[in-house]
C-alpha cells in the first residue's frame, strides 16, 4: 500500500525516532504557542449568500485565475510526491528536515489543503480556499450531502492509498463531500524540531476549515462532520475538536491511533471521546505501533488488536508495518460489506480469546462505517486472513 507500508529499516528506524521523541516533547509544560488561526470576516459571505445558497454559479474571470493557481498548486504537490526528498543520512537533519514546517506559523498554510471530492469531480478535485466565501460558492460542495474529512498519516498523500480507497468505496455507495486535508509535503520524514507542535498546528488549520463551513451559508455544523485519521492523523483529528468555535465535531473516526502521542488526564493532547459526539477507534497493531489502551466511545480491537492475520512475514519491518496499515482495508470493506464486521463487548483480550465472553446477540454492533453511535466501551473481533475480510455475524459457541 503506497503512503502506508514502511518500505526500509532506514525509515521505521526514523519512525521510532519519531515515537521516541515525541513522547519526551509531549511533556513539555510550556509548549510554543502558536496563534489560533481567524476565518475573514462572515460580511461578504452574507452579502452574496442570496443569490447564490442553493446554485453552483457560474466563476468570473477572477475565479477562473485562482482555479489556475490551484491547479499549479496541484502539479507541484504531485511533482513532489512523485519525486520525493532524500531521507536525511543523520539524526541532526531529522531536526531540520524538508518536512519542517516553514514560516509564518498561520493558517491556511500553503502546505496544509484541502481537495474537495463528488462523485462529478472525482478526477478533477477542487482547491477549496477558506479564506474566500466564492470558493465554496463555485465549488461541487452539496450540503445535502454528507461530509468526510480524511486525514491521511506519515508518508501519506491524497493521491495514495488509503485516501484514494477510501474516495472509490465512498463514491460506489453514494454521494458525498469528501475532502482530502492533504499536508503530503510535511509528512515525508520526520521534523523532529516541530514534533511537538505540528500536528496541533495541523489540526488548527483543519478547524479553520470547519469554521469556514460552519459560518457559510451553504456548508454545515462541525455536528454535521465525520473526520477520520490513520495513525497520526487520527491524532491530529481530535486536535482539531480544540479550536472549533462553536458546536461540537458529530463524529471522529480514529483508524489505529499512532503511539506517539500519550493517553493520559491531558485530553488536549491526542484523540479522546471529549472530542466529537461520538468517537470510534479500530486497534490493528495496538502498543506496537499503535497506542494500546481505549480512548474512544468504542474501541474495536481486531483479532486482538496486535497482530494481523495475513501478516507474518520474514520482515520484522515489513510484518510491523503490514499490522499498523490493515486497519485501513477493514474500514473501507465496511463501507460497502452486505455482511459487516460484527464485534462484541468484552472486557480484555484473555477473556476474548478464551471465549469467555457471551453476551446477548443484542449487545453485537458492527464495527467500521455503520456502527451505532450508540456504542459504548471495549469490543473485539475476528477477520479472515484474505479479502473479503468481513465474517459477518459469528457467534461465540
Amino acid at each position: 500500500m503506497a503512503g502506508c507500508t514502511i518500505a526500509s529499516y532506514q525509515t521505521l528506524l526514523y519512525l521510532f525516532t519519531f515515537i521516541a521523541t515525541g513522547e519526551i516533547l509531549c511533556q513539555v509544560r510550556n509548549p510554543e504557542r502558536i496563534q489560533i488561526p481567524r476565518v475573514r470576516s462572515p460580511v461578504p459571505i452574507a452579502a452574496t449568500a442570496q443569490n447564490n445558497a442553493n446554485v453552483i454559479g457560474r466563476p468570473s474571470n477572477k475565479q477562473l485565475a485562482n482555479k489556475q493557481s490551484s491547479k499549479s498548486q496541484q502539479n507541484s504537490s504531485r511533482l513532489l510526491q512523485q519525486n520525493p526528498p532524500a531521507p536525511p543520512v543523520s539524526v541532526k537533519e531529522l531536526f531540520n528536515s524538508s518536512s519542517c514546517v516553514e514560516p509564518p506559523f498561520t493558517c491556511p498554510h500553503p502546505r496544509i489543503q484541502f481537495y474537495l471530492y463528488t462523485r462529478l469531480t472525482q478526477n478533477d478535485p477542487e482547491l477549496l480556499d477558506v479564506t474566500d466565501p466564492e470558493s465554496l460558492y463555485t465549488s461541487h460542495f452539496n450540503p445535502k450531502h454528507p461530509v468526510k474529512i480524511i486525514i491521511h498519516g506519515f508518508q501519506g498523500g491524497r493521491n495514495l492509498s488509503p485516501s484514494t480507497d477510501l474516495r472509490n468505496a465512498y463514491f460506489t455507495r453514494g454521494n458525498y463531500n469528501i475532502i482530502i486535508v492533504d499536508y503530503s509535503t510535511l509528512a515525508q520524514i520526520p521534523c523532529l524540531n516541530q514534533v511537538e507542535w505540528a500536528p496541533r498546528f495541523c489540526g488548527m488549520c483543519i478547524a479553520q476549515l470547519a469554521n469556514y463551513l460552519a459560518d457559510h451559508p451553504r456548508g454545515v455544523p462541525p455536528d454535521k462532520l465525520h473526520l477520520m485519521g490513520y495513525s497520526v492523523g487520527a491524532h491530529i483529528a481530535g486536535l482539531t475538536s480544540n479550536f472549533i468555535k462553536s458546536g461540537k465535531i458529530g463524529r471522529i473516526t480514529g483508524l489505529d491511533p499512532t503511539i506517539i502521542f500519550y493517553m493520559s488526564n491531558n485530553r488536549s493532547r491526542d484523540l479522546d471521546p471529549t472530542d466529537a459526539h461520538f468517537v470510534d477507534i479500530i486497534h490493528t497493531a495496538a502498543g506496537i505501533l499503535g497506542q494500546w489502551g481505549p480512548s474512544g466511545h468504542a474501541d474495536f480491537y481486531v483479532n486482538g488488536g496486535t497482530s494481523q492475520p495475513g501478516c507474518a512475514s520474514d520482515s520484522i519491518i515489513q510484518t510491523l508495518s503490514c499490522d499498523h496499515t490493515k486497519v485501513t482495508p477493514y474500514f473501507i470493506e465496511s463501507i460497502n460489506s452486505n455482511i459487516g464486521f460484527w464485534a462484541l463487548p468484552c472486557s480484555n483480550r484473555f477473556y476474548f480469546n478464551l471465549g469467555l465472553c457471551n453476551p446477548p446477540e443484542s449487545e453485537y454492533v458492527l464495527m467500521g462505517e455503520h456502527v451505532t453511535h450508540k456504542a459504548r466501551g471495549i469490543y473485539y473481533l475476528n477477520t479472515n486472513a484474505k479479502k473479503p475480510y468481513a465474517k459477518g455475524f459469528v457467534k461465540p459457541k
